[in-house]
């Protein structure tokens, strides 16, 4: 018996790629497009089991990041992002609020290293929460349901798959899932998720069940894409061709050695600085470092590379300070 394809979209949304028929799912389960590889527990084991050439490092150098710790939204004027570590963003663009994979605390075995620099209760009148894939440390349950206890009003956008599982939570919840290539459009507000190259899983049997992917936000004049989790691959090359002018991207760089393990699934700095190019866009906004202690490189690592690389290659680059509430402005 060979392997069952169909492809899977939300009907009710645009599809801005014409070629795309939606996502393929190989006997349920969907896929990259470039690595069909998934870790292993077998390949776990070699990583865990081999020599860290920056153990030592990790244990005597501390990682302290300057943290502007937040009372209120009444200071976010504009188009705002405010960076609450990892992957999780405060976001008002377009006169919209935004959450993306908001984690306010600590994950399943994994202790958080950075102070979360807001109380979750001030996150209130948030239209739109974005999860871009089931991981713990992207989908929290708790911070979610601190925030559809305080919003109860919050659309979810997220892949497919993914909306299921968090309805099941909150069964009174909008859900908006979508397909690589789907917009959803609110007046001049556009949400648009994108391919990433990475996996999902959550228990021990639903490994790809649930779709993975990045977003493109456009409103108020503004263009900025969040990468979510993924490896380097040919999937940010085709974005130009959708989306002409990215006023920021955000990017991951931490959580990328050892790079033989790391590499299919988690960007390193050097290659965020490169999707950047790719994509032309004209600032790049590191992410997903200096909160969970996810791989082989120490926290104070990633940023210092990420900033180092970028002066050598003369990029620019935005590197929000915790809980600092960084202004947005078209970009020329």
């Amino acid at each position: 018996m060979g392997e069952r394809l169909t492809f899977r979209k939300n009907e009710l949304l645009r599809t801005v790629n014409p070629h795309w028929r939606g996502n393929p799912t190989a006997n349920g389960k969907f896929f990259n497009r470039q690595h069909r590889w998934r870790p292993g527990m077998g390949s776990v084991l070699k990583w865990r089991l081999s020599p860290n050439p920056q153990r030592k490092e990790k244990r005597t150098i501390k990682w302290n990041p300057k943290v502007n710790f937040l009372r209120t939204l009444e200071n976010v004027v504009g188009n705002s992002l405010i960076w609450l570590g990892h992957n999780s963003f405060f976001m008002q663009i377009g006169g919209k609020r935004l959450m993306i994979d908001p984690v306010f605390g600590s994950i399943p075995f994994v202790k958080r290293r950075s102070q979360c620099p807001a109380n979750s209760s001030i996150f209130k009148n948030i239209d739109y929460l974005l999860i871009s894939h089931d991981h713990f440390d992207h989908l929290d349950k708790p911070s979610v349901t601190r925030l559809v206890e305080l919003n109860p009003q919050m659309k979810l956008f997220c892949g497919i798959g993914t909306g299921e599982l968090i309805k099941s939570w909150f069964p009174d919840m909008e859900v908006i899932e979508a397909a690589w290539y789907q917009q959803h459009t609110d007046g001049d507000f556009h949400l648009t998720f994108l391919p990433a190259q990475h996996w999902s899983k959550r228990g021990v049997s639903d490994g790809g069940e649930r779709l993975w992917g990045a977003f493109m936000i456009q409103g108020g004049g503004l263009t900025i894409y969040n990468s979510g989790d993924t490896g380097y691959a040919n999937h940010f090359k085709e974005l130009p061709g959708m989306f002409p002018h990215i006023d920021y991207c955000m990017v991951g760089i931490g959580a990328y050695k050892p790079r033989w393990f790391m590499k299919p699934n988690h960007i390193s700095p050097y290659d965020a600085l490169t999707a950047s190019s790719d994509m032309n866009a004209f600032v790049t906004v590191p992410m997903h470092y200096g909160t969970f202690d996810l791989s082989d490189e120490p926290l104070f690592d990633p940023p210092h590379v990420f900033a180092e690389e970028a002066r050598l290659r003369n990029k620019k680059i935005l590197v929000p300070e915790l809980g600092e509430i960084v202004k947005l402005q078209p970009q020329h």
